[in-house]
Parts: structure tokens; sequence; C-alpha cells
């Protein structure tokens, strides 16, 4: 700034010969003021990659679903240089680009593959495995007999540096950190866990002495960080999976295993005071409509790349705000229109509940059989029992026909920004 000032003021005090005096004095000027002529641009200070938080859970991954990961371990930033110069009476300025290595797990379950990569909400890896920036990534898939990174080994210890053999995640090498200024991106990948469709017998291979046949079509993909309970609660909203441990294994469904509905005996009077149904030996109940009925489903439309959905059931709206469920799985606008659905008739058909006392004692009732009922129309699942002194006591929820079963509905995910695959200049 100084030369430019000086050089104009001596060019119109004493021509040519007082410009180039002026601008010898500004350059003395300005190397006072701001140093020499070389420059550092884009440095950082603190060269720590970005750590995870311990004791964050590592969901299982089935089918194909959209995962950010957690880091699990990194290098320090890798600082590169580069010096330029237009001339040779020119200033010379000094560039610093960063690279980091780190690995990110994925799934708490061995998987097939790693599809698409974002980072920052762009593609960092395309569909046909190509990286955007420099580096290389290497994919574990989690098998119980893989080894360790090579690259965590010889950075840690071979001898302790453990292979995750379980444990699926992904390991990048050298990644450049210019195009996300020079920090770790925001990273979202496309796990694969299975290519076929997903079962709950698939979902549930862990549990032993399991007699499981519940297909889960609608669904391209599931993840889940609680226990194998957690899981059937989120899936008994939308799918019959009335569990039976009938002491020598579990049997999930067992309507399916059932030629016919088991008929009931007639109902049993009870003299005790404190029993229900008086002189019938049955109470049919249906209960309100809830002040928050289930009425919205939020899920990851893959139609839309794993971003997050939204479908809502038909009817009039109620008094209340609707309940709005959040299922952590991958369909399309479709399937997810069809669920929503299914959830709120299941939810209206359930408030209907029998209280039944028999005085037969039949083995094949248990909770989760198919029955029906003298005098009442439709089916009826038996939720538990319980045998006293006057009877078996049954509690029954009404069935959901299958002609109640929701339709294919019309639907659509809307329009989505998406990442561009575009190939690597």
């Amino acid at each position: 700034m100084a030369t430019i000032v000086f050089g104009a003021v001596g060019s119109l005090l004493g021509g040519p010969i007082g410009g180039s005096i002026g601008a010898l004095l500004g350059r003395q000027v300005d190397g006072a003021i701001f140093g020499n002529g070389n420059r550092d641009s884009g440095r950082l200070k603190d060269l720590t990659a970005t750590t995870s938080t311990y004791g964050d859970a590592i969901p299982q991954v089935f089918g194909r679903m959209r995962m950010p990961g957690s880091i699990i371990w990194s290098t320090d930033l890798v600082e590169h240089w580069d010096r330029t110069s237009s001339g040779k009476s020119s200033a010379t300025v000094t560039s610093y680009t960063y690279t980091v290595s780190f690995a990110v797990a994925l799934s708490s379950r061995p998987i097939v593959d790693i599809g698409r990569i974002w980072a920052d909400g762009n593609l960092l890896r395309g569909a046909a495995g190509d990286l955007k920036v420099g580096g290389s990534i290497r994919i574990h898939t989690g098998q119980h007999d893989q080894a360790a990174d090579p690259l965590v080994a010889a950075a840690e210890d071979a001898g302790r540096t453990p292979a995750h053999r379980g444990l699926a995640y992904v390991v990048f090498e050298d990644l450049d950190l210019a195009t996300f200024y020079n920090r770790i991106p925001t990273l979202n990948f496309e796990v694969i866990g299975d290519e076929a469709r997903l079962s709950l017998a698939e979902v549930l291979a862990g549990v032993d002495d399991l007699e499981c046949e519940v297909p889960l079509d609608e669904l391209v993909g599931l993840s889940s960080e609680g226990p194998y309970q957690d899981i059937l609660s989120q899936l008994d909203t939308f799918y019959p999976v009335a569990c039976d441990a009938n002491g020598s294994g579990i049997t999930i469904a067992r309507e399916l295993f059932q030629s016919a509905p088991l008929a009931l005996a007639e109902a049993a009077i009870s003299v005790r005071n404190d029993a229900f149904g008086g002189a019938t030996g049955f109470t049919h109940n249906r209960n309100p409509v809830p002040v928050q009925p289930p009425e919205i489903l939020r899920y990851y439309d893959i139609d839309r790349d794993y971003q997050p959905g939204l479908q809502r059931a038909l009817g009039r709206s109620g008094p209340g705000q609707p309940q709005t469920t959040d299922f952590p799985a991958t369909m399309n606008a479709a399937s997810a229109r069809a669920l929503v659905e299914r959830m709120a008739r299941k939810a209206d058909w359930s408030r209907d509940t029998i209280a039944w006392r028999t005085a037969e004692l039949d083995t094949r009732f248990a909770p989760g059989s198919v029955v029906t009922v003298p005098d009442q129309d439709g089916q009826w699942r038996v939720a538990d029992w319980e045998w006293r002194d006057g009877g078996v006591e049954f509690t029954l929820t009404r069935v959901m026909p299958s002609s109640a079963d929701p339709t294919a509905y019309p639907a659509d995910g809307g329009r989505a920004v998406v990442a561009v695959d575009a190939a690597v200049g």
C-alpha cells in the first residue's frame, strides 16, 4: 500500500525519477509494517483431528441404510506446504494443505459392502467407488476372521491393534481436506448390510431356539441400537409379531403357523365377588379414541438419497395433535404410505378387548394364538392368560381382518436436492 502511495506522490513532484525514489521508500515502509514479501496462507494452528464421543452406540444395520458412523481412530492432521512465485523479484507465497487418516465404525454386525459416501452433503465417493478428492479408502466388512488394518497397526503397534472382528468400519488414508476447509467433514455412508429382502428371521438371527417367519417386504433397510426387544417393539406397530415362549423355544407371529383360528369354549361363570362378567363370564370393552392417534410416519426415503420422508394416514384429523412415529427404516414412499395406513387401522381395531373365562384347559391356547369367541364377530388374539380357581382367564385383543389391510395408495415422497455423482476432474 505504501509503495503505491509514495510512487504516485514521487511521480507528481519529481517525474519518473521521483516516482522510482518514492516507490523505493514505499517498499521500505511496507517491509517495516507488513514484513517481507513472503506470505503464509490458510495455515491451521490446531492440528488435532476431531474425535467422537465415548459411549456412543454403534447400531446394527440390516439391508441398505445411510449411516453417519462414529470415528474410532485418527491421526493428527498432516501439513503439506507449497511455495510459488510469479517472478524473480516478486513475493513468494507459501500455501498449506492438510491430510488426515482416520477410521469410522458403521455397523456392529457384518455387512456386504459400502456404497456412496457423502461429505458435508456432497458426494465424497461415487456409486462406482471413485473418491472425489485425494486419498484412499479401505473397507472392513466386519467378518469374524478379518485382520487388523495395516495403517492402524503401523501407527499404533501391531501387537496391540484390535482387528474389530464383528464390527464393520472403513479407514481413510491421507484424505485431502482442502475441499473441506482443512477439517474432517461431516460424513454419511451408504451401508449395504444385506443384499436379499429383509425378514424378521434375519433381523433376529442372534436369538437361539427361535421359530419365526415374518417377511418385511416393505423395508429396504433397518437399523437398531438397542436389544432385540427394541426391534420387536418397533416392528409390532406395523407387523404381527406376537411372541410365545413355550418353554422349549420362542415362536413369533404364531398365527402364521395356524391353519385356522381356534374356537374358544363357552364362557364359564364365576361366583367370586371380584370376578369379571357376572353371570356371563366375559366382558367386552371398547377403549375411546386416543387423544394422540398414530397417524404420521417418518422414515428414510431411498428414492431421495435416504433423506427423511413423511407420510400421513387417511381420515379426518382428530381434536388432538396426531402422534408421529419415527421408524429407523429405509423404504420408498408407497411402502411408507401402506405402513402408516396399517399402523392407524391396527391401532383403531385394537381398541376392542374381551376378558373371557373358560373352565376347559387346552394347551393349544397360549399368548399369540388367534381364536374365535362364541357369539362375537371377528377373530381375536390371546394377549395373556391366567390360571385361577374359577377357570382360565384370557385377555383378547381384536385382530384386524385381511379385508381391512390397506391396499396400494398413491404416494409421493417429494422432490429432493441430491448430490451429483460427477466424474473426478
